[in-house]
């Protein structure tokens, strides 16, 4: 945990682009933490997206697509839950429905990320909405109650107790950064890669064989693509990866 806190204190003083920052910090979640709450409830995250809004910063970051500054009706309401809230859930009053792990650690700054997918108690969900109604589901079976709205609330509340954790064994895959999707405003941070991914072939990811292959070729420059196609069991090569590798029409898969 206190390598997380240290890149969160970095953040803070970064005067050039905080994306590396930002992204390491989606890495140190993937490979070193879960969330856990008491012994009835694991999360492991597999997929996260990490939102910033810092105005007082040496550079500046104020991410147009965070909660707390998406509606003035809200933004002081979810302020308060998206800052000074260190290793807390924060569960979503606006959008599609999710959870985010609160990173800040200080009211002057608010730093979280969304959880879009992860092992909830061994279950694998490559959904945000569905990481909620999961973790949701486990602490109305642990409390025996039936009210998703009370448990939201009880997860919001400012004092309640962190969730983040060392996780036992670190995780040794690479992590892939990609752009986020579905965000509502088209600001200039919007297409920045600040979505961040462990697993990547796993079959319910929800992206295309061929952004995997570019992803993976990214990440592994020094392999062969046709012998990545071919591992993948590709039947031919895709228009995509023929136009970025350069190969011709007599370019061939598999020897005839």
């Amino acid at each position: 945990m206190e390598k997380l806190k240290n890149l969160v204190q970095e953040l803070l003083t970064v005067k050039d682009n905080p994306t590396t920052l930002l992204q390491q910090i989606n890495e140190e979640l993937l490979r070193n933490c879960e969330l856990k709450i008491g012994d009835y409830l694991t999360v492991i995250p597999k997929e996260v997206e990490v939102f910033y809004v810092n105005r007082m910063a040496p550079r500046p970051f104020i991410d147009a697509n965070m909660h707390c500054v998406l509606d003035p009706k809200t933004d002081e309401e979810i302020w308060k839950l998206q800052s000074n809230r260190f290793g807390q859930i924060y569960c979503h009053k606006k959008g599609l429905g999710g959870i985010d792990v609160c990173l800040s650690d200080s009211n002057s700054f608010a730093l979280c990320c969304t959880i879009q997918a992860a092992l909830v108690n061994g279950v694998e969900s490559w959904s945000q909405s569905r990481v909620r109604d999961l973790v949701v589901k486990a602490i109305e079976e642990h409390d025996k109650v039936n009210d998703k709205i009370a448990v939201m609330n009880q997860l919001n509340d400012l004092h309640s107790p962190q969730a983040l954790c060392q996780r036992d064994n670190s995780e040794s895959g690479c992590v892939y950064h990609i752009i986020r999707t579905g965000l509502r405003r088209r600001d200039k941070n919007v297409s920045l890669p600040l979505r961040s991914l462990i697993d990547l072939w796993n079959e319910k990811l929800l992206i295309s064989k061929v952004e995997k292959v570019t992803l993976y070729m990214m990440a592994h420059p020094n392999e062969n693509v046709l012998d990545v196609l071919r591992a993948r069991d590709f039947r031919y090569i895709p228009t995509e990866i023929k136009i970025r590798y350069g190969f011709n029409s007599k370019t061939r898969l598999y020897e005839q």
